[in-house]
């Protein structure tokens, strides 16, 4: 099984492009527990007035995986790439990160309960070292109107929050936004 995780960014040039002559993408990105971590190497030549210049940037990424999955043999790689100048001097990036050899966890097993006789309350013992404490987090689609401020207060959460999950240069109707909360 596989999981295609899309990715956007505005990356601004110098000076104005009137047109990319060449373009390539590379990737160091590595799976390290649920979080994908690394960069993005986009290079490449522009034509801006007849004159050509190069381009490079180092594209940081930080990106994360639903832990309902075995990732043990897990591997990443790039299923698509596009681009498109926006502005005459913005290039907007599209990548496509596919996550392959994903595996269902299995369910957990049957649980051992044992009753607490000095209190008498429940404990619940998980063969697997279950943690019943976890991050989850809500997808906020942006709406007409809407404002970073408006989100992060809607939601309760800071902007640091948020932006552990996010890049956010600017709001588009239509943006998702991760919204992290802990569940205890």
């Amino acid at each position: 099984m596989y999981k295609i995780i899309s990715y956007k960014k505005e990356v601004i040039f110098k000076n104005n492009v009137d047109e990319i002559i060449s373009i390539s993408m590379d990737h160091k990105l590595e799976l390290e527990e649920y979080k994908i971590k690394g960069n993005f190497i986009v290079e490449g030549e522009y034509l801006n007035k007849d004159i050509t210049d190069n381009f490079s940037y180092n594209i940081p990424y930080v990106g994360y995986i639903e832990d309902s999955y075995d990732i043990s043999e897990a591997k990443l790689t790039i299923d698509d790439f596009y681009y498109e100048i926006l502005d005459n001097n913005i290039l907007g990036l599209f990548i496509d990160i596919k996550v392959d050899n994903l595996k269902d966890k299995p369910l957990l097993e049957e649980s051992k309960t044992l009753v607490d006789t000095t209190e008498n309350r429940e404990i619940q013992l998980f063969d697997n070292n279950y943690d019943e404490s976890y991050m989850t987090y809500k997808v906020y689609i942006v709406r007409e109107g809407d404002t970073i401020e408006s989100i992060l207060e809607k939601y309760a959460v800071t902007l640091e929050q948020v932006t552990k999950y996010n890049v956010i240069n600017e709001l588009n109707i239509g943006d998702k936004i991760i919204i992290p909360y802990e569940k205890n």
